[in-house]
């Protein structure tokens, strides 16, 4: 890495202060050597994750897409709610927005876990109340 910000004093100050004979650093004047990092292949020795393995194993991993998928579910609710009470606020509403909110009612599915059950059972008691109020049952 090299830093290209700093000013010639500090840059010699610094090399300077590095003990004598340092791998890797250069001494005062001397252009900083490539030097290719060990390889350790042994018995016992683990290779480092790569990004795509990392990246591989997140979208693999079912409990992640499960919360993904729920939370996007919870958006949609949200959303469908936030889109009625604009019309509402407009004074009109249309039929294809309450068509919306039933079908995310029925599609409704309580998780596993006690927190994100409770929070959409919030959204989808809601949503049921707005239905109410039109006299629509989900």
């Amino acid at each position: 890495m090299r830093i290209e910000s700093l000013s010639p004093t500090l840059v010699r100050s610094l090399l300077a202060a590095l003990p004598k004979g340092a791998p890797g650093f250069p001494r005062i004047g001397e252009e900083p050597l490539a030097q290719p990092m060990p390889h350790m292949n042994g018995p016992g020795t683990v290779a480092a994750p790569s990004v795509e393995m990392l990246v591989t194993l997140s979208a693999a991993n079912p409990a992640i897409e499960r919360r993904r998928k729920l939370a996007q579910d919870a958006s949609r609710g949200i959303d469908a709610l936030e889109r009625l009470h604009k019309e509402l606020v407009a004074g009109v509403v249309s039929p294809a927005r309450l068509q919306e909110i039933v079908e995310w009612s029925q599609s409704f599915e309580t998780p596993d876990n006690p927190m994100l059950a409770g929070l959409l059972s919030d959204i989808d008691l809601r949503v049921r109340v707005e239905l109410a109020k039109h006299d629509i049952q989900a």
